[in-house]
């Protein structure tokens, strides 16, 4: 899921918990605060695009480990030091699969061009852009 607000990552794993689910692990990536920092901004140029990524992604992780859920969710839009960026998390009956799988989810998630951020820095008291997958 793509969205420009805020998530709460209690209300995601309280929905991922069922019976079948032993071991839930989450990664939450946060925009880190550097005194150069003035925004993180999350471009996303085709939504629909982004989201069958995120989907194709998803389906991925399930076919390729032995896990029971998967959910990713990437927040777009302008962001500040401590906002919350990407939560991933990953159900299974155990918690190595579970652990594996979230850290393929983050890698490949990394490298993935349907979502880029762009910092806006300042620097010499100017403002400076860079893009770059995060």
């Amino acid at each position: 899921m793509i969205t420009e607000q805020d998530f709460f990552l209690d209300v995601l794993v309280r929905k991922m918990k069922n019976p079948e689910i032993g071991a839930i692990v989450t990664f939450l990536g946060v925009v880190r605060a550097d005194e150069t920092l003035k925004e993180l901004e999350i471009e996303i140029k085709d939504e629909m695009k982004a989201e069958k990524e995120l989907e194709r992604l998803k389906r991925e992780a399930l076919e390729k480990f032995d896990v029971e859920a998967v959910e990713i969710v990437h927040r777009k839009g302008s962001l500040e030091a401590g906002d919350n960026i990407v939560a991933i998390l990953v159900g299974a009956k155990h918690r190595k699969e579970a652990f594996r799988a979230c850290e393929y989810l983050i890698d490949v998630l990394r490298i993935s061009e349907a979502i880029r951020l762009k910092d806006h820095l300042y620097r010499n008291h100017e403002i400076t852009q860079h893009f770059f997958f995060f």
